[in-house]
């Protein structure tokens, strides 16, 4: 698999166009080693040719889950196939195990691009086209996303960022997280929302740096002020995650792996059903034709 490697002196970005324009990898450098900021993927995730355990993967034209892959929009009713392991889900989108086109502008710069009306088996029912771009700086990296409708009607759409973060960096104790949201979404056995988002219960609150300890996450946070903070101490490095305004969600997930997935994300889990239900500040965007959706999320690391 070619895979591309953008790098300074305290920073390597590692990227799989042809696991959809995935990152494999992402370190800093200290004291003659590399340190996983993201969790490492693994050789026989690549070869299996495994997105969803890679170190960050992308999320479009929709994010996180469709209730039984079915949706409806515009007084139609769409039934998507399942393609997640449990043979009943329809998550996280169609990009993430396809194949990207990738160019190189520069040694810190890479963009992929895709277009879904390259792939006869598609599983959403409008066509698009997406882009990213990876801009690696010299205290961080920033990632610009856009969606497109190439269709000719409007299409619901949405999308985001599935980055597994490490709660240990290093020889550091946990990480502390912060960030501010205004809600959470409450939900059923298959982590979908059951009714609008509430009131952040203490146990979830993150307003304050804390470990996460031995709480289980798998929410969506609306409101997001779009600022999130993880701070390694021991390890002498904090990290500061901002998105632009569209990303207005935020997906806690605590792996069973150890890793914290972190996903700056533009709308509501099932957010095509919960927008045509009449639900309020869903996040998810009408696109018409030829009009795209963009935005972009900027990471920072500071040593202290």
């Amino acid at each position: 698999m070619n895979l591309q490697i953008l790098q300074n002196e305290r920073l390597r970005l590692t990227v799989a166009p042809e696991l959809g324009a995935s990152v494999v990898g992402l370190e800093l450098f200290q004291q003659g080693f590399w340190l996983p900021v993201l969790r490492p993927t693994s050789p026989a995730a690549l070869a299996q040719r495994s997105s969803p355990d890679t170190s960050s993967y992308l999320l479009a034209p929709y994010s996180n889950r469709i209730r039984e892959g079915r949706f409806r929009f515009a007084g139609k009713t769409y039934q998507l196939r399942p393609n997640w392991s449990d043979g009943q889900q329809t998550i996280h989108g169609e990009v993430h195990g396809r194949p990207w086109t990738a160019q190189r502008f520069d040694e810190h710069i890479l963009q992929c691009t895709f277009d879904a009306r390259a792939f006869p088996d598609i599983n959403f029912p409008f066509p698009f086209a997406a882009n990213v771009q990876f801009r690696l700086e010299q205290d961080g990296l920033e990632v610009y996303t856009a969606l497109q409708n190439v269709g000719t009607e409007p299409m619901p759409a949405g999308l985001g960022h599935h980055p597994y973060f490490v709660r240990y960096l290093g020889n550091s104790s946990e990480a502390l997280l912060k960030f501010r949201a205004t809600g959470v979404y409450q939900t059923d056995v298959s982590c979908i929302p059951t009714r609008p988002a509430e009131a952040i219960p203490s146990r979830f609150d993150f307003s304050m740096p804390r470990k996460l300890g031995d709480t289980l996450l798998d929410h969506v946070f609306t409101g997001w002020e779009g600022v999130l903070h993880l701070e390694w101490p021991g390890s002498g490095w904090r990290m500061a995650l901002q998105a632009d305004p569209i990303y207005s969600h935020l997906v806690v997930f605590t792996a069973p792996d150890g890793s914290v997935a972190l996903e700056p994300v533009t709308h509501a889990t099932d957010g095509f059903n919960l927008l045509a239900q009449g639900w309020p500040d869903t996040g998810v965007r009408v696109l018409e034709p030829g009009e795209q959706m963009e935005g972009s999320i900027r990471l920072s690391f500071q040593q202290w």
